[in-house]
């Protein structure tokens, strides 16, 4: 099983950082391998509504930059982990500029396309999981922003799996004291 790992955290030793690498060694471990992408560190500039994407079955993104690298790693994979503090009620802005650009990933109907056939510009059978922080002790925040997800990774039939909603982290490191939430990570993805 091939996992692509998204960290959507300016921190790189951070709450929601840290529970991604857990969950994903513990994978790798059980015999996954996986490739990480840190968009923070990275230059992926957000959607520009061009539908430069949606011009012809081969059509890909127009912008030159390091989203084509993770476009590339989403379609060989088998699941996806993306991880994110909630940022004022929301994901970090670095982990919605990937998910923005991922509209390059839906293939267009035929209402869209004249009647015509496109090819699935993602293999389906693939899989997501979603890790989300936050220093508020109701889990609603992480949930809040998991319908949205769901919603926008089936346009590209990849579908949930599994979530790690992670509450009453404050400061940088608490996940290190959450024995529960370093469990809960470990056993999150299901390697076959």
């Amino acid at each position: 099983m091939r996992i692509v790992a998204i960290g959507g955290s300016p921190r790189a030793s951070g709450n929601s950082n840290s529970l991604l690498r857990t969950a994903v060694e513990a994978a790798v471990e059980r015999g996954a391998t996986a490739d990480y992408f840190y968009p923070s560190r990275m230059d992926v500039a957000g959607c520009k509504a061009c539908d430069g994407c949606r011009r012809g079955p081969d059509a890909v993104c127009v912008q030159q930059d390091e989203m084509h690298e993770v476009y590339a790693a989403l379609k060989a994979c088998d699941v996806v982990v993306l991880a994110s503090p909630v940022y004022f009620y929301m994901l970090s802005s670095w982990a919605k500029a990937v998910l923005d650009r991922c509209y390059a990933l839906i293939t267009p109907g035929p209402e869209e396309t004249g009647g015509e056939e496109w090819p699935l510009r993602v293999p389906p059978g693939k899989g997501f999981y979603f890790i989300s922080t936050q220093a508020e002790d109701s889990p609603l925040y992480g949930y809040q922003i998991l319908p949205a997800l769901v919603y926008g990774f089936t346009w590209t039939g990849i579908e949930l799996r599994g979530q790690l909603i992670a509450t009453g982290l404050d400061g940088p490191h608490d996940w290190e004291a959450r024995e529960d939430l370093i469990a809960a990570a470990r056993d999150l993805i299901v390697v076959p």
